[in-house]
């Protein structure tokens, strides 16, 4: 926290008078001590929690959340690209399982049967089990009635090797099971975050780093340049707004009816083969050493009106192995289904360059330039 001196300047015509206004506090310490306790009165009276992220190899950002009577502690990684909560249940038999934290319905008194089965399709493989009903401790703010999955199978590695127990979906009811909770509209029902129905995601740019962070009901204004700009939803499934343009290096990328889908569930920038292709092949190859980024072209994404630039220290995916940090594209193309013709998903890597907040009260998406304090 920067001291600020301030002092009155009062101005005549012929002179002026100065008045100076001196600190009431001897000590830097004393002077930060009095703002953490201001920032704390003026959180609980706005209403805003923050959850900490751990930051996993720039791919995985999760925290924690209890659920249960007394609670049982996961880590979830927080999705905004999907809707619905899940866990593994203890009654999962998978060996993936085993390898996380598990659900046991048994040991809660807030616990209400449901049974209903469900299934959940991903790109690493679809999990199954069944629904059930319980409290949910999430920043602090208890959430009764929420209807998730408990998991019951979980196959292949991949699940695994998650550093995550479970997914909690921040996206629509649209997007929902039949009979799923949307939890943050659950938290929200509940008059915790008071009229802020909104959430706000700063993700650090540096594998390990400390500082991640979601935010529920607001934003927090140090995290970024507070430069936001607004763009409206177009639709209330996921968090899906107008992709006005594309390009590299002043190089315009050719498509029609264009869309992005904001989305801290992906680690990088997915889109469109169509799309993709025509990128990739205006920047040169990466090297795997990191020692050509700084000759690579930015890449501009323009929203509504609003350019979004992208330089490679931002596409570029870095990934920390064996002691040294290996660089490969942070552009994947993916072969979309129809009614996600000409998209382009916005992960990790862009949301850690711009402070985003999804504004699900006003049906729209902020971004503002995130303040990262370094990078590698």
């Amino acid at each position: 926290m920067k001291a600020f001196l301030a002092f009155i300047v009062i101005g005549a015509v012929l002179s002026a008078i100065t008045i100076p206004v001196y600190s009431v506090y001897d000590t830097p310490e004393l002077a930060y001590s009095h703002f953490k306790k201001i920032q704390s009165y003026s959180k609980k009276f706005l209403q805003m929690s923050d959850v900490a992220l751990t930051n996993f190899e720039d791919a995985q950002y999760y925290g924690s959340l209890l659920i249960g009577t007394p609670p049982q502690n996961f880590t979830v990684l927080f999705d905004s690209g999907s809707s619905d909560l899940w866990v593994p249940s203890i009654y999962c038999y998978s060996s993936t399982c085993r390898l996380h934290h598990t659900y046991n319905h048994q040991k809660s008194s807030s616990y209400v049967a449901n049974g209903k089965k469900v299934t959940f399709d991903y790109g690493q493989g679809g999990v199954s089990g069944y629904l059930s009903q319980d409290t949910v401790t999430w920043g602090g703010y208890k959430i009764p009635n929420v209807t998730f999955a408990e998991l019951t199978n979980m196959p292949g590695s991949e699940w695994g090797s998650d550093k995550f127990d479970g997914l909690l979906g921040m996206a629509w009811q649209s997007l929902a099971c039949n009979g799923c909770s949307v939890v943050f509209q659950n938290l929200y029902a509940t008059g915790a975050l008071g009229t802020n129905n909104s959430f706000a995601f700063y993700l650090t740019n540096v594998d390990n780093k400390a500082g991640s962070t979601l935010t529920l009901g607001g934003y927090e204004p140090s995290l970024s340049q507070n430069d936001w700009v607004w763009h409206n939803l177009l639709s209330q499934t996921y968090w899906q707004i107008k992709l006005t343009g594309i390009s590299v290096n002043g190089k315009a990328i050719t498509g029609t009816n264009m869309k992005a889908i904001v989305d801290t569930g992906t680690s990088i920038l997915v889109g469109a083969t169509n799309i993709v292709d025509q990128i990739t092949k205006e920047i040169p190859e990466i090297k795997t050493d990191c020692s050509n980024i700084k000759s690579l072209p930015n890449v501009t994404i323009t929203i509504d009106s609003t350019n979004y630039v992208l330089t490679p220290q931002n596409y570029v995916w870095k990934i920390f192995q064996d002691g040294i940090y290996e660089c490969t594209s942070g552009w994947q193309a993916a072969d979309f289904p129809s009614e996600l013709a000409n998209t382009l998903i916005l992960g990790d890597l862009f949301i850690s360059t711009y402070y985003t907040q999804f504004d699900m009260g006003n049906k729209r998406v902020g971004f503002a330039t995130a303040i990262q304090s370094s990078s590698t």
